[in-house]
């Protein structure tokens, strides 16, 4: 590929300075990641001369920078070829790396999920179903990206825009049909999924969070909703989206799809809606609903009883998701809810850890968010235990806003509640505890103890029959970021350590 390909795909990009029969090989805005020929991408927020410099001794002679970045003119000193978009350079990263790759998308079954919480957990579902199919599947997320028996550790809940292309295109090699990837709120407004053929796009819910980032809850909706404009989009000949309307943001989301008169179809989960929950039933081995499929262009009704080895009630929610994805992609709908009942364990997710003689209960889940903690605790209150106890922190050089209000749900939902260290970062420990504190109303019922090691040793040692412990935060990561260290910690294995 040459440089005057891209230039007649891409209106808005113009060669400033260069040769338009320079030869092009990828794209990247990772100066390390360069290569002879490849596209170095001066990002919105690229501040560092020395990536320049590092990227042009890596073999690129040509650079994407949008018209009006102040290095403008750095660029055209130092590049031989200097392409500018009339937009975001971030923005067109995605779109570029997707057409040199041949838009791997198109040809995959790319069902995108977003919302605050829930893309892990429906990613999960959605790829057991297409692989108790035996349909070849991949999956993109916080976890990690999967397929066959490739794990790629990416450190992104979406990956950025070069690293996503390539691994659609490695999974297309492998003979991959579906896709089941976590759309985060970051990776949309960045960009990092433009250039996606989605056939599907599903929304679970929003709630506060990333308001470090995104700094308004305005603005993070309208990230979440960029999903929708991607599906819009799509070249795929039958393409849908998924909003739950009752889920908080669900509202939300349907008002901006009509506000912005989308032609994609849209489907809700909701009561009187396409798709309906009804007489949800929860235990302590799992539950069960009925799921009602309404035909809009009909009165008739089809209910499937749905019998699920998943706990809690959010997850009735995530597993209604899945099958209203699953019925509208109308592969096997007869089979599903034979699938629902041994959905593997999702690491990380609502994760019971048994005490060696099954009087108690650890629960171990990802819960960062006030909605997430709420919803852990409710459905751990739902297991019906003598004493509930609550062990979290909240992660350092984050939105600070929301640790009072975490304190305040803890404090109405649990007996016990243990503050301990999640993610400090660069922040002060004592400070973050000393922020969610102040959510407290009676402060006797909490044990302060930074060392989270040892905090989920007391927490155990406070354990009595009958008990549930819900330790929350950092599920499925197996680390510690203390300053700017990563250190191996797992709660899991600490619980069993406890124990």
């Amino acid at each position: 590929m040459i440089i005057d390909n891209i230039l007649k795909e891409f209106s808005q990009l113009k060669l400033l300075k260069g040769n338009t029969n320079n030869p092009i090989n990828y794209i990247w805005a990772d100066s390390r990641k360069i290569q002879k020929n490849d596209i170095f991408v001066m990002s919105d927020e690229f501040t560092d001369i020395n990536f320049l410099t590092s990227s042009i001794e890596n073999g690129s002679s040509t650079c994407l920078i949008s018209k009006t970045s102040e290095f403008l003119s750095i660029a055209k000193e130092k590049f031989e070829n200097v392409i500018s978009s009339d937009s975001s350079s971030n923005q067109m990263q995605g779109y570029i790396a997707s057409f040199i790759l041949d838009h791997p998308s198109k040809k995959l079954e790319v069902i995108a999920i977003t919302g605050t919480n829930g893309k892990t957990s429906l990613t999960h579902i959605l790829y057991h179903f297409a692989r108790s199919l035996g349909i070849p599947s991949g999956l993109i997320g916080t976890i990690h990206t999967k397929y066959n028996d490739v794990i790629i550790e990416t450190g992104y809940t979406t990956p950025e825009a070069s690293s996503l292309q390539l691994q659609l295109r490695d999974m297309l090699k492998e003979g991959i049909q579906f896709v089941f990837l976590e759309a985060s709120s970051h990776g949309l407004k960045l960009g990092r999924t433009n250039g996606l053929q989605f056939r599907a796009a599903l929304f679970t819910n929003i709630t506060k969070d990333h308001l470090d980032f995104h700094e308004t809850m305005d603005d993070y909706l309208k990230s979440k909703f960029r999903i929708f404009t991607l599906l819009e989009e799509s070249t795929k000949e039958y393409k849908f989206g998924i909003i739950n309307l009752d889920a908080e943001g669900g509202l939300a989301m349907k008002k901006l799809i009509l506000e912005h008169s989308l032609q994609s179809k849209i489907n809700f989960l909701g009561k009187t809606c396409n798709y309906e929950i009804d007489k949800p039933r929860l235990s302590i081995n799992g539950s069960e609903f009925i799921f009602k499929i309404k035909k809009p262009e009909s009165t008739f009704h089809r209910n499937l009883r749905v019998r699920s080895n998943l706990l809690g009630g959010f997850n009735i929610q995530n597993v209604a998701l899945a099958i209203s994805c699953w019925v509208e992609l109308n592969i096997a709908t007869e089979r599903i809810t034979t699938f629902t009942e041994s959905i593997p364990r999702i690491p990380g997710r609502f994760d019971i850890y048994y005490s060696p003689d099954k009087d108690r209960i650890a629960i171990v889940d990802y819960a960062h968010t006030p909605d997430a903690l709420l919803n852990i605790l409710q459905s751990a209150k739902e297991l019906n235990p003598k004493r509930l106890i609550c062990l979290f922190g909240c992660g350092g050089d984050r939105d600070r806003t929301k640790r009072p209000e975490m304190a305040a749900i803890s404090e109405r939902m649990s007996d016990l509640v243990i503050l301990t260290s999640d993610n400090p970062r660069t922040e002060d420990p004592e400070l973050i505890l000393n922020d969610i504190e102040k959510g407290f109303q009676d402060k006797s019922k909490i044990i302060r103890e930074i060392d989270r090691k040892n905090a989920i040793q007391i927490a155990i040692d406070n354990l009595q029959e009958g008990d549930i412990l819900a330790v929350c935060g950092k599920g499925h990561e197996n680390y510690q970021i203390i300053g700017k260290e990563k250190f191996h910690f797992d709660d899991g294995e600490e619980i069993e350590k406890a124990w």
